[in-house]
C-alpha cells in the first residue's frame, strides 16, 4: 500500500514500506559524508519497495554526473522505472524525475534549474540543493551555482540537519567565485557543525590553493588526513590538493611516492583525472616522473566512463597524447572524434565546440607543435570553464597554454 513518510529533512518520500526512509536517510548521510556504497543502499531499496522513486531518483543522477553512459542499460532503465513510478508520487518528486530527464539528456544547466525550482518551492529539500549546486560544477557555472548555494543555505538554521552541509557547499560556491574571506567563514562554520565535513575541507583547500597560501595549505590537509582517507569517495582529490601545493614548492618526490602507493587501487574516471593531471603537473614544473605514464594510460584504455563528460576525456586525452603507441591510443581518438555529433544537447554542444579543440591542443604540445597549442589553449580559454571542475583544476591548462607559448618562443 502506497504511503507518504517524511525524511530526516521534513520531505514527504512515496514508498510502499514506511521503513524504507530509514535506508533513505542512511544513504543521504553517507553522499554528504562522501563514504560507504550509497548507489548500492539505494538501488536496493528500489528494488525492495516498488514505490519509492527518489532512491531511482538520486542513485540515477550520481551514476550521470559520475561519469556512466547516460546512454546505458542501466541508466535508461532507472530513468524509465523513475518516470513510471512518479505518476504516484507527489508534486516535488514529479518535479525531481523531470529534471532527471533533463539531466539524462545531456542538458545539464536545464536540469539544474529545475532542481534549482524544487529547493525554491521546498528549502529543505537537500538533495534538489545538492544536484543543482553539482551539476553547476559539472559545467563551470560559477554565478549560478553561488546563487543557488546562497538561497539554500537560507533556508536553514543552526542545529537542523543539514545546516552544516549546506555552510559547506556555501563556502566552495563562494571560493569559486572570488569571495575567499567569506568562503573560509562558511568553511569554517560548518566545520564547527562537523570537524570532518569533507565538502567544507575541500572548500577551504581551494581557498588556500587559490590564495597561495602554502604552508596553511599543506597543514591544513596533513592535520586532518586521518578523518578524511576515511571519507573515500573524496580522500584521492583531497590528497591532490596536498600534492599540487607539493608540485609547487618543488617536493617531487613525496608526489611520486603517493601516486606509486595510490595507481593501483583507482578505477572510476574522476580518480584517474586526479592522479592524470598530477603526473602532468609534475612534468610541467621539470620532474622526470620515470616509466609512470603507461601505468596510468593503461587505466583509461576502454575505460567505460570515456565519452561521457568532457573534463574526463581531456584527462586521458593527457595520458594518451603522452602514451601514443599505447593499444588503447587509436580506439580513444576515433572515439572522441564521433561521439556526440549532431549537436542536440548541451553536453553535445560542450564536446564540439569545447573539448575536441582542447584535447587536439593537448595533442599538439605532446608532439612539440608549441605554437599551434598555444594559440589554441589562448583562443579557448573564454570557454574553457564549459568542461567543468574547477579553477583550480582547470589551471592544468592555462599551464600547459603557457609552457607551449614558452617553448615555441
Amino acid at each position: 500500500m502506497k504511503e507518504v513518510v517524511t525524511d530526516e529533512y521534513g520531505q514527504a518520500v512515496t514508498a510502499a514500506d514506511p521503513s524504507t526512509i530509514n535506508g533513505w536517510n542512511a544513504a543521504l548521510a553517507d553522499i554528504f559524508d562522501f563514504r560507504g556504497d550509497p548507489g548500492a543502499t539505494l538501488a536496493d531499496l528500489a528494488a525492495a519497495d516498488g514505490d519509492f522513486v527518489m532512491g531511482l531518483v538520486v542513485m540515477t543522477a550520481g551514476a550521470v554526473l559520475g561519469g556512466d553512459d547516460p546512454s546505458g542499460v542501466e541508466v535508461t532503465d532507472s530513468l524509465t522505472e523513475a518516470t513510471r513510478r512518479s505518476a504516484g508520487a507527489t508534486l516535488r518528486e514529479r518535479m525531481h524525475v523531470d529534471a532527471l530527464v533533463d539531466l539524462v539528456g545531456g542538458n545539464f544547466t536545464e536540469a539544474a534549474a529545475k532542481w534549482d525550482a524544487v529547493a525554491t518551492g521546498h528549502p529543505h529539500d537537500i538533495v534538489a540543493t545538492r544536484l543543482a549546486h553539482d551539476i553547476y560544477l559539472h559545467v563551470g557555472d560559477d554565478a549560478r551555482r553561488l546563487k543557488a548555494s546562497e538561497s539554500a543555505f537560507a533556508g536553514w538554521q543552526p542545529g537542523e540537519p543539514g545546516y552544516g552541509w549546506t555552510a559547506g557547499q556555501l563556502a566552495f560556491a563562494l571560493e569559486e567565485s572570488g569571495h575567499y574571506d567569506e568562503a573560509e567563514r562558511h568553511g569554517r562554520l560548518a566545520l564547527e557543525v562537523d570537524p570532518v565535513d569533507v565538502w567544507a575541507l575541500h572548500a577551504l583547500a581551494h581557498v588556500f590553493e587559490m590564495q597561495e597560501r602554502h604552508e596553511e595549505a599543506v597543514e591544513h590537509l596533513r592535520s586532518t588526513r586521518a578523518g578524511w582517507e576515511e571519507r573515500d569517495h573524496l580522500a584521492l582529490h583531497l590528497l591532490w590538493h596536498l600534492l599540487i601545493r607539493l608540485v609547487a614548492v618543488r617536493e617531487f618526490d613525496e608526489c611520486l611516492a603517493e601516486f606509486d602507493s595510490q595507481v593501483g587501487e583507482v578505477e572510476r574516471a574522476f580518480g584517474l583525472t586526479d592522479l592524470t593531471s598530477l603526473l602532468w603537473r609534475l612534468e610541467l614544473a621539470g620532474c622526470d616522473v620515470g616509466d609512470r605514464w603507461p601505468t596510468i594510460t593503461e587505466k583509461w584504455r576502454n575505460h567505460d566512463q570515456l565519452h561521457t563528460t568532457g573534463f574526463l576525456d581531456l584527462h586521458a586525452a593527457m595520458a594518451f597524447a603522452r602514451c601514443p603507441a599505447d593499444p588503447g591510443a587509436g580506439a580513444f581518438w576515433e572515439g572522441l572524434d564521433a561521439c556526440h555529433r549532431g549537436v542536440s544537447s548541451e553536453n553535445d554542444e560542450t564536446f564540439d565546440l569545447v573539448v575536441r579543440p582542447i584535447a587536439a591542443a593537448i595533442s599538439n604540445y605532446r608532439e612539440g607543435h608549441f605554437g599551434e597549442a598555444a594559440d589554441a589553449f589562448r583562443e579557448l580559454k573564454p570557454v574553457t570553464y564549459r568542461v567543468g571542475g574547477s579553477i583550480a583544476q582547470r589551471d592544468i591548462f592555462v599551464r600547459t597554454g603557457l609552457e607551449a607559448l614558452r617553448r615555441f618562443r
